[in-house]
């Protein structure tokens, strides 16, 4: 038992000191996955529901129809012609037959200049969802309207719109506002993990250290069987980007420390201290404030160690191919039927021995489920598209094999690092004068980034992109990527941007 007990305590010890000090490495990076747990949290406890008020006028009369508000549901956003944003809602029930209408009439109204349905993500989560319509005090599907009818009644239709949000629970201004700090909460736990992996392996205050440790790991075990179960972040960050685990991964390997830590507390009495305690003490202390120290020199500039896939020496060309004869997704066809109210779901090959129709069941739907995934490339999601978020120009990107180009990724235009244009401006100067293209990349609204280009003089256009993306290219905003042809030269943070004449060197060398 005691070899067994001292075995798993210099496993666990090591493997959390190793994790500690992987996401220290690239704290900017474990904070974006802590804020993406605040956020998933968030949406999935908000239960509450409200509604969106929306007020048709004619001439003669007004009618009022109500829309729920329901965080939980899935969204998916569409432009209307009149540049108005419409919040299309996919239902399975087909409710959004009526969502659709309404969004019909406000592209045959040129007298109508705003959409009424809109959504609003901040300190309260407005989402709209389709369900039902009402009209004085009565309730109707929405395959109940009659449009034609309500169109007729005069030629100048207005629309008014009045939103009605419920506030967030506690809990989930809590989560929101936890995004804040996500940054301090991910140095925090690296210096945590530290700590309690050197803790163990010294024998410092064992029935402390073993009771911290049981609470932290219940803790990202709950966390990567949530993630596991329902698919809501794909990756844990357990060893920030240095080792990619999937969801089913990460739950066993803390299955695995659990059951380990299990042990360990069972045979706590052999666990001796390697030192004294005061020596311990010390020891721990200067370990968690190198720890902090590392984390912030990584955040401020960029990880020493870099394990993105736009780091220094790579072809992203050749990491976003697909080579042939790769394995594709294999989806299989699921058709959905309905009897009695009730809706069930069909494969081809149970539907091949029966009539649901005489059965009484009334096609619904049908879906296409991932039955297997194909081959991804490492970079799959490489995208730089113009205002329309329509055209995407990777393909010219890639087209010169030869030639340097610069990436200037502003991910958010809000939260850039504006002291540093000015060297970013003398950049961008010797650029033009040398024929480098430029790519200035960024997720923030096209409008907003126009304001962020006349405030700060910047005569470029920008390309956009996916903020996820974009943070995953460079712990930076901005930030700035050389390339020769395809191949990264150098990497440069905000607040280490190369002079005009030592970024000339690396562009010519």
């Amino acid at each position: 038992m005691k070899y067994i007990v001292n075995l798993l305590r210099v496993f666990v010890g090591l493997l959390f000191i190793f994790s500690g000090l992987i996401k220290s490495n690239d704290p900017t990076g474990f904070s974006y996955k802590l804020d993406e747990y605040f956020s998933v949290f968030a949406e999935e406890l908000e239960t509450s529901q409200d509604t969106v008020l929306v007020s048709f006028k004619s001439e003669n009369e007004e009618e009022t129809f109500k829309f729920p508000i329901n965080p939980n549901n899935p969204i998916s956003t569409v432009k209307s012609e009149n540049t108005a944003w419409v919040e299309d809602v996919i239902s399975d029930d087909g409710t959004d037959t009526l969502f659709r209408s309404i969004a019909s009439i406000s592209l045959q109204n040129t007298e109508i200049t705003q959409f009424p349905i809109f959504k609003e993500r901040g300190d309260t989560a407005a989402y709209a969802m389709v369900v039902t319509w009402s009209l004085n005090g009565k309730s109707f599907g929405a395959d109940q309207f009659d449009f034609e009818v309500f169109n007729s009644r005069s030629k100048k239709l207005d629309i008014n719109t009045e939103a009605y949000v419920k506030a967030n629970s506690p809990i989930v201004d809590f989560l929101l506002g936890m995004r804040k700090y996500a940054l301090v909460l991910a140095i925090f736990l690296c210096v945590l993990e530290i700590f309690l992996g050197l803790a163990l392996l010294i024998g410092w205050a064992p029935k402390f250290t073993m009771t911290l440790l049981i609470l932290t790991i219940v803790f990202f075990t709950f966390l990567t069987w949530y993630s596991a179960t329902f698919n809501k972040v794909t990756d844990c960050g357990c060893f920030g980007d240095a080792i990619k685990l999937t969801p089913w991964e990460s739950f066993y390997k803390d299955l695995i420390l659990s059951v380990s830590l299990l042990i360990i507390a069972l045979g706590l009495r052999h666990i001796k201290a390697i030192f004294s305690k005061p020596f311990a003490v010390k020891l721990l202390t200067v370990c968690s404030i190198i720890t902090i120290a590392f984390s912030v020199y990584c955040w401020h500039y960029l990880p020493v160690k870099n394990f993105l896939k736009f780091k220094k020496g790579n072809n992203i060309e050749e990491l976003a191919v697909i080579p042939e004869g790769a394995p594709s997704d294999v989806y299989e066809n699921i058709f959905i039927y309905a009897k009695d109210g009730l809706e069930e779901e069909f494969t081809l090959e149970q539907m091949s021995d029966r009539d649901l129709k005489a059965e009484g069941y009334e096609f619904v739907d049908r879906k296409d489920k991932l039955i297997s995934e194909g081959y991804e490339p490492e970079i799959h999601d490489f995208k730089i598209m113009d205002e329309s978020r329509i055209n995407d120009y990777a393909e010219d990107f890639f087209s010169d094999k030869e030639a340097y180009k610069i990436l200037i990724v502003i991910n958010d235009v809000n939260e850039a690092n504006v002291e540093s244009l000015t060297e970013l401006k003398e950049i961008i100067k010797y650029c033009r004068e040398n024929g480098i293209d430029i790519y200035p990349l960024t997720a923030s609204n096209s409008e907003v980034v126009e304001a962020f280009r006349y405030e700060n003089q910047l005569d470029i256009p920008f390309y956009y992109g996916d903020k996820t993306n974009l943070k995953s290219i460079i712990r930076s905003n901005p930030g700035l990527v050389l390339f020769k042809g395809n191949v990264v030269v150098k990497n440069w943070p905000s607040t280490r941007l190369p002079s005009q004449k030592l970024f000339a060197k690396k562009a010519t060398q």
